[in-house]
């Protein structure tokens, strides 16, 4: 059920060459402190079919980015020898010559 197109909406979208760079904090902070209520403490929420309020919670299940924008939202480097975050040193990678 939560796979469905409905239960599931576009929180951020930050386009084109004027993008933050850096200062991308300034535009995750708020949906950060959003996530963390969700996840933590919960949002009192009505359920319209059973006509009763419960505590709904949400998390953040996955984020589809570029590399760059992956380096700009988590702090690593994607642009060195050790790019990938998840192989570190153990990658095979190499700079060419005249670049």
């Amino acid at each position: 059920m939560y796979m469905k197109s409905e239960y599931m909406f576009l929180k951020m979208v930050i386009l084109g060459p004027s993008n933050p760079k850096r200062l991308i904090d300034v535009y995750l902070e708020p949906l950060t402190d959003e996530l963390l209520q969700l996840s933590q403490v919960g949002v009192r929420t009505h359920d319209h079919t059973t006509n009763q309020a419960f505590m709904m919670r949400a998390a953040l299940m996955w984020t589809l980015n570029d590399l760059p924008t992956y380096g700009m939202a988590s702090g690593w480097s994607t642009a060195d020898i050790i790019g990938c975050p998840i192989c570190m040193d153990d990658t095979s990678a190499f700079h060419l010559q005249h670049s």
